[in-house]
């Protein structure tokens, strides 16, 4: 029997006739008495007395713990409580009435068992787990498909917490689909400028799976009455997972990552370690923690006054390895309890900036092509590589290469209980127009650290200085490109001196929090010194009034263009080779914010709505007060709307502004309207997606790129749980706009609004698919008409409660239950079903059904029927 004969004796939650089974469980629980031994397992066994059911039932084959029947079962398999992986596994019966599951050590290996625990039972066809692993156990809840094996940990390899194996990945199906993003824009005004100005823009994001190779292509289509229509693919490109190398490939258009060199638009080739193919609990950084147990002790490690993470370890030496990384703040205090109640304690500093790794994990880049969006089309290559040595220190390298230019950066992370720091130097050599060969160094000194005892976090404090002969690669191509093209050539880091910028967080409890942040850079050029600095303050009180309270200031520095030539390189800054071509002014902005916002009504209820105010104070613009009002009308918070009406001072105007979206099953609507002096505005927009696939085409909102296909014929009208609101279409389809890749996500259908002449066998799956995959999912559904059948026997005697009931081709789809009534669901209007209670031909009975003369529309179809003996 397969598991889709099993789970045909599921009721209709929909319906009241579901009682029906509740009663019989109800009924059959009554029955049984517990044994006041255990069973070698452990489980209690269970006997039911037949003297005390009514109309000679019978439930003794449930006296067993595994009371089910040989056959291949879909299970959840479960080892030490922790899910392995759905999957079908064989049940044979080894003795009279114990049915087990059949455990090969394929099976095993891949769910962690070590290769030297297993023992090979060539001689049976089924592999018993008490014969294949010494100490081990397993226990199945039929209910639930759910296999539990137990297993001595001294016999599992060692894995991370939320590691899923490579063989439980899902590279997904070959789909094809389309985000689009359409806006219609609006604008009419008056007066001096009367002039009505309308224009169209449509954003698609579009790609295609088969199997892990993905094709994707980000394209816009804009037009106004002006200029006419523009279209601009922007980036297409080709991905595949490297799953032996934790990698990913991509193939076409990209970006370096920019973590040592600065980021450049590229068409070519990158392979890049992905992270995301770690277990969340070993991602960025966390040191191993290490001790010595003298008994079996209960380890417990503390971060700012939380627990971060328990475990029980046996006497000597241990290692935790698999800490979360905790955006690198706070000391660990480690806590030892051993089992004759003795603790001892000792710290663990816990300080990292962002390029600090794990002890034993590394990090790195390659890519190789032709720059895109500075310079023409320049070839280069470069190649980054990192490797956590220690819990203190991580080293870095690189190498960026190009016609006429060389850069090599070498580097580390050293952390102590001082803090982290993290050191990087980079030596370029580059072949400059007009001033010929220049070489320099730039440094990189950053520090993180939180102060436990005030609970303040210096999160990142940088500082970067350049001499006067280095260039960076997309300088040295930006400077000549615009020799070629006559233009000047401006960034931020062109004969950029130094930089400094600091960020401090600090918490005061109850009482809200304080940041600070700034930066200040100079230049060589005769550029002055540009300048930022933020603080604010905010809080939220316990009746959910919240209130933030900021002031930033930003000065830019006043500077002189250049249209060809260059800096020459000497300390005092002269420039030769060149023209001077104007000059631009300095600016300075200081700008105050304070805002307010709490609910109208009651926190707890979903669709109250909220209260925005703020008040803004520029120094050069005068002040702006600004009021609004938020919020969902609808109790599944799919329409939600805004209101605004603000003040300028300085341009003495009144703008009043609305707008109002409502995400639908298959897309998401949204439109918005203001009216200020001389003008009125509207807008309208959509936004969804589109899936081809082998059933079909299918809508939904709009896709990560990470999704799934879920396939359930009949079920429609059902709804996909945190699906944005989702439903199974009539070709029983419907997209799940978003996985997370390389972990396990549970996709279930609420059938809440299923069409009620189908019933879903499974409502929940889960799955792990690679980055980018489109997953499809299909669930087992039974459609048909709804049938309570109550059988009678000669002299109008009842069925025994608990006969099994079987179709025409001696599948069990069911079971009796109280006063002899059997619920079912069938295609066909009429038939034959045999209902069994034992194995003797008089402890069997058959009976026909014929509804094809009643309204089929009906929810539920009552049945009375006479079961014939055979």
């Amino acid at each position: 029997m397969t598991v889709a004969h099993v789970t045909r004796c599921r009721f209709l939650p929909r319906t009241p006739y579901s009682l029906l089974v509740s009663t019989s469980i109800l009924l059959i629980g009554l029955a049984a008495s517990t044994a006041q031994a255990e069973s070698e397992t452990g489980i209690d066994e269970y006997q039911f007395d037949d003297n005390m059911m009514f109309g000679g039932g019978s439930l003794s084959r449930f006296n067993k713990i595994n009371a089910i029947d040989p056959g291949s079962y879909t299970v959840d398999l479960f080892i030490n409580n922790r899910f392995v992986e759905r999957i079908p596994v064989q049940f044979e019966e080894v003795a009279k009435g114990d049915v087990q599951p059949c455990l090969p050590r394929a099976l095993l290996e891949g769910a962690g068992v070590l290769n030297t625990a297993i023992t090979d039972t060539p001689d049976q066809q089924c592999q018993l787990l008490s014969n294949t692993v010494p100490g081990a156990s397993s226990y199945f809840d039929f209910s639930q498909l759910r296999l539990d094996v137990s297993m001595p940990q001294s016999l599992m390899s060692r894995e991370p917490r939320g590691f899923v194996s490579t063989q439980s990945l899902d590279a997904g199906d070959t789909i094809g689909f389309i985000n689009y993003s359409a806006n219609q824009y609006h604008v009419s005004r008056s007066g001096t400028n009367a002039k009505d100005t309308d224009s169209s823009y449509l954003s698609l994001n579009s790609g295609l799976n088969m199997g892990l190779w993905r094709l994707r292509q980000q394209a816009s289509l804009r037009y106004d009455s002006q200029n006419g229509s523009d279209w601009n693919a922007t980036r297409t490109y080709l991905q595949r997972a490297l799953p032996s190398l934790r990698s990913e490939l991509t193939a076409g258009e990209g970006y370096t990552s920019g973590r040592f060199f600065s980021g450049i638009g590229f068409r070519g080739v990158q392979i890049a370690s992905d992270e995301r193919m770690l277990p969340e609990s070993v991602r960025g950084y966390a040191p191993t923690v290490r001790g010595i147990a003298k008994t079996n002790a209960k380890v417990t490690v503390r971060q700012n006054g939380s627990d971060i993470y328990e475990t029980t370890v046996a006497p000597g030496p241990f290692e935790i390895s698999d800490l979360y990384a905790t955006n690198y703040n706070g000391d660990l205090e480690v806590t030892v309890q051993e089992a004759d109640g003795s603790i001892s304690r000792y710290s663990v500093p816990f300080s990292a900036v962002p390029e600090s790794l794990r002890p034993g994990t590394s990090r790195y880049s390659a890519a190789i092509g032709k720059t895109s969006d500075v310079g023409d089309n320049d070839a280069f290559g470069e190649i980054t590589y990192q490797r956590g040595l220690t819990n203190s220190v991580t080293t870095n390298t690189g190498l960026r290469v190009a016609d006429g230019y060389q850069a090599l950066v070498l580097g580390g992370v050293y952390a102590n209980w001082l803090g982290a720091f993290g050191l990087d130097t980079t030596y370029s050599r580059a072949d400059m127009p007009q001033e010929g060969v220049v070489d320099g160094w730039m440094a990189r000194l950053s520090y993180s650290r939180t102060f436990t005892p005030t609970n303040t976090t210096l999160s990142i404090a940088g500082y970067r200085y350049s001499t006067a002969g280095y260039r960076d690669l997309g300088d040295v191509l930006g400077v000549r490109e615009s020799l070629r093209s006559g233009e000047n050539w401006e960034s931020s880091s062109y004969l950029q001196r130094s930089r400094f910028e600091v960020s401090v967080n600090q918490s005061l409890q109850s009482l809200g929090s304080v940041y600070v942040s700034g930066s200040t850079q100079d230049y060589r050029n005769g550029r002055e010194r540009d300048t930022q600095l933020q603080m604010g303050y905010s809080n939220t009180l316990s009746n959910s009034v919240s209130f933030n309270l900021s002031v930033s200031r930003q000065s830019t520095g006043s500077y002189q263009q250049i249209r060809q030539g260059g800096y020459d390189g000497r300390p005092d800054e002269n420039v030769s080779g060149g023209s001077w071509n104007g000059s631009t002014p300095g600016t300075t902005e200081t700008v105050s914010l304070l805002s307010v916002s709490f609910p109208l009504g009651s926190p707890s209820k979903s669709n109250t709505p909220t209260l925005s105010s703020s008040v803004s104070h520029s120094a050069n613009f005068g002040n702006v007060y600004q009021t609004s009002v938020s919020g969902t009308a609808d109790a599944e918070q799919t329409l939600s709307y805004g209101v605004d009406i603000s003040r300028d001072d300085e341009q003495k105007q009144n703008t009043f502004s609305g707008n109002l979206q409502k995400r639908l099953p298959k897309t998401s609507l949204g439109m918005s309207a203001s009216k200020g002096q001389d003008y009125w505005q509207t807008s309208g927009s959509a936004r969804g997606a589109v899936a081809i696939h082998s059933g079909g085409v299918t809508l939904g909102p709009y896709l990560g790129d990470t999704f799934a296909l879920v396939e359930a014929k009949g079920a429609s009208g059902a709804k996909i749980m945190n699906g944005q609101g989702t439903t199974i279409d009539d070709a029983g389809f419907a997209l799940v706009p978003s996985l997370t890749p390389y972990r396990y996500n549970t996709v279930a259908i609420n059938p809440e609004g299923m069409n009620q002449k189908a019933e879903l066998d499974d409502g929940q799956r889960r799955v792990a698919p690679y980055a980018g995959a489109t997953v499809k999912i299909k669930f087992k559904t039974r459609s048909g008409n709804a049938l309570l059948i109550k059988a009678l026997l000669a002299n109008n005697q009842t069925v025994p409660m608990g006969a099994d009931v079987l179709d025409e081709n001696g599948n069990v789809i069911g079971m009796v239950g109280q006063g002899s009534q059997a619920y079912l669901r069938s295609e066909q209007p009429k038939g034959t079903l045999t209902l069994r209670w034992g194995d003797r031909p008089q402890e069997q009975c058959s009976l026909t059904y014929d509804v094809t003369d009643r309204d089929l529309e009906q929810p539920l179809l009552r049945v009375t029927s006479q079961c014939n003996a055979h």
